[in-house]
């Protein structure tokens, strides 16, 4: 597993809570348990799966905001 933080608004937070009493389970699991079943998330987690030695598992996200700010400045000169 890898830990990370996620901020919700109470909204969304609340729901999830209630969804997880129901389900006996915590407010992390409902979580993994929804994006799993997306079928967003699921393209993704099957090319994880083709090719595991590829994907943003091994990208580090600091390049990637970096590589980021660097486009959109070429974007908006």
């Amino acid at each position: 597993m890898i830990k990370t933080t996620v901020s919700m608004t109470p909204e969304l937070y609340s729901a999830l809570t209630r969804a997880a009493l129901d389900s006996g389970t915590n407010v992390s699991r409902e979580i993994e348990t929804h994006l799993r079943e997306s079928a967003y998330i699921q393209k993704y987690i099957q090319e994880v799966r083709a090719e595991p030695a590829e994907g943003a598992h091994l990208v580090n996200p600091r390049m990637l905001r970096a590589k980021s700010k660097v486009a959109e400045a070429t974007v908006s000169s």
